[in-house]
């Protein structure tokens, strides 16, 4: 990533070289906030469950690292998703480990699938009334365990199936909270991302690589934010990540010049606090005109 205008151009490439995918690209639409929780609709998905409700924080006891839970219901099943800043999986590694809910374990044969930051499961949804009654998840591995957050999860649960009986004619979505979607859960069948949102994964590839590489400044809830966008987005981006990298490698790749951070910088901070789809609206701008200097205000002896 060199400048401002090289994101642009490479959000623009990507919306081309993506464009095979453009007529079943999908979106999700946030449908209600509720204690912490975030609810979302799947745009033109005409299943019985288009929903998934999401709960991300930092955790102060670890260094204030970005953890996000997410859960869907897919028929009699369940989808749960968890996503920890200080975890590295391999693409669809198999991860088995047991799950507790507060202190009870739940005695279901299950194989976790990790990719990069995110580990997911298929549960049956008789696990539901263990989960409305938990204020924790709990993976037990062999050196420590990861406990999660879930906070509220009934008042969740309860707009969950409200965004489910809703009719997609008639959803009423309201603004989506500023820390946005963390995750998708993934279906068997995942929709196609929106160019949008590729191209916005493809910039965060970008910034990821930067802020690993090169000299500039940058701080620790900065980049915690960065992964926690990027896990957002990769469960949904996994087809297309290899293609991805491979556009990025075309573009080049260097670290931005003394004068460009600056532009890094305001790249980087519209990464972390708009959406997919603002953050490339912005991008694609152009820059407003410079203002040629006015004669009047020259100095005066």
């Amino acid at each position: 990533m060199r400048t401002r205008s090289l994101l642009a151009t490479l959000a623009a490439g990507c919306l081309s070289v993506f464009s095979s995918h453009a007529a079943s690209a999908t979106e999700r639409q946030p449908f209600e906030v509720v204690k912490g929780w975030e609810i979302e609709r799947t745009v033109a998905d005409t299943s019985a469950n288009p929903c998934l409700m999401t709960h991300a924080y930092e955790d102060k006891d670890d260094n204030n690292a970005a953890n996000a839970v997410v859960f869907a219901l897919r028929g009699s099943s369940a989808v749960l998703v968890l996503v920890y800043q200080g975890w590295d999986f391999d693409k669809e590694e198999p991860v088995k480990v047991p799950l507790f809910l507060d202190k009870k374990p739940i005695k279901l044969k299950t194989t976790w699938i990790g990719d990069g930051k995110t580990l997911r499961t298929q549960l049956p949804d008789s696990v539901v009334p263990d989960l409305l009654a938990a204020k924790t998840v709990i993976l037990r591995f062999e050196d420590s365990d990861a406990d999660f957050r879930i906070p509220d999860f009934a008042a969740g649960y309860e707009a969950l199936r409200r965004c489910d009986a809703t009719p997609a004619a008639v959803t009423a979505p309201q603004p989506a909270s500023p820390g946005g979607a963390m995750l998708q859960a993934a279906p068997a069948q995942p929709p196609v991302p929106s160019q949008q949102r590729i191209a916005a994964y493809a910039i965060g590839l970008s910034v990821q690589r930067v802020l690993k590489e090169c000299d500039l400044s940058s701080t620790g809830k900065q980049r915690a934010a960065v992964d926690v966008r990027m896990a957002a987005l990769q469960p949904e981006m996994a087809p297309l990540d290899a293609q991805l990298r491979s556009e990025l490698k075309r573009n080049g790749e260097s670290c931005p010049a003394a004068d460009k951070q600056a532009e890094f910088q305001d790249v980087l901070r519209k990464f972390i606090e708009l959406s997919p789809e603002d953050l490339v609206a912005a991008l694609e701008k152009p820059p407003a005109p410079q203002q040629a200097p006015d004669s009047k205000s020259g100095s005066q002896l």
